[in-house]
């Protein structure tokens, strides 16, 4: 795959003229003097970044997300004991799908001039390294089943995020690939959501209101909000405030109305910028 035209294109805004755009005009239309090393602590944007996500934002997090579930993996496969021997080939089969994700990530980076974030010491306790800190996430390398409930939330949140963020990037070649991973994030979530329901949790295999809640602290809620909270929602929107007529929208087979807990399971919400930082920085 031809990457280098993202040197020119990666952030060109809708309505941009279609031939190449200079570097110089590309980092402007970053929102950046210059593609530094931004900041991935919650609250840490800048003003210009919290009320315009730019291609280098969108990036950025995905990356960390890649990076974040990558780690996961690496750690669970590492623990001796942890997944079942079963089960064992699936993850690795998972881990090499972050793997080449992230590299996939870096690269569009690099080719776009953007600095590259160093790679941060995840935390599953959700301890952030201090001791002294209630654990957010116990047992997660220890205990299978917590290890698949964490896994399946930031499964989800991968699939809401490559919603969120795949159309921030107007390069075609680019949009394909970002498309496909949303579609990989897509089949790990669903791969996870049924291995639970395989040891007796309630859950299907894409996000639901009939799924089985997930314990957790108070202080660990930011990763239940940033991966299902909003897609109970059966509202759809054509444009801003005007909603898909899904009243008309009949099943052929038994000429009744959708139900709206059905239309709620079809579509994935996106979710901020914003609320998901406050997820992802639950591990740093």
């Amino acid at each position: 795959m031809k990457l280098i035209s993202l040197l020119d294109r990666l952030a060109a805004t809708p309505g941009a003229p279609t031939t190449a755009t200079p570097r110089r005009e590309l980092l402007q239309q970053f929102g950046r003097v210059a593609v530094a090393a931004l900041p991935l602590a919650f609250g840490s944007l800048p003003a210009a970044a919290g009320t315009k996500e730019t291609s280098y934002d969108a990036l950025t997090q995905l990356l960390l997300l890649e990076r974040l579930q990558k780690a996961l993996y690496t750690q669970a496969l590492a623990a001796s004991g942890l997944i079942p021997a079963t089960q064992i080939a699936g993850f690795q089969r998972m881990l090499l799908h972050q793997t080449q994700h992230e590299a996939f990530l870096v690269l569009v980076l690099q080719n776009a001039g953007a600095a590259i974030q160093p790679v941060p010491t995840f935390d599953f306790s959700g301890r952030h390294g201090v001791s002294a800190n209630p654990v957010l996430f116990p047992n997660v390398l220890s205990d299978y089943d917590a290890f698949l409930a964490l896994a399946q939330q930031l499964e989800d949140l991968g699939v809401r995020l490559y919603k969120t963020h795949t159309f921030s990037v107007s390069d075609s070649q680019a949009l394909k690939s970002l498309l496909r991973q949303h579609a990989v994030e897509a089949e790990h979530s669903a791969h996870v959501r049924g291995l639970r329901r395989g040891r007796g949790v309630v859950v299907k295999n894409w996000p639901s209101d009939a799924d089985a809640p997930i314990a957790r602290p108070a202080a660990a809620q930011a990763l239940t909000t940033a991966a299902t909270g909003g897609d109970e929602n059966v509202f759809q929107y054509l444009t801003a405030g005007v909603k898909v007529p899904f009243s008309n929208f009949l099943l052929i087979r038994d000429n009744t109305a959708i139900h709206d807990t059905a239309l709620a399971e079809a579509f994935d919400e996106p979710v901020s910028l914003a609320v998901a930082q406050a997820a992802l920085s639950l591990f740093i």
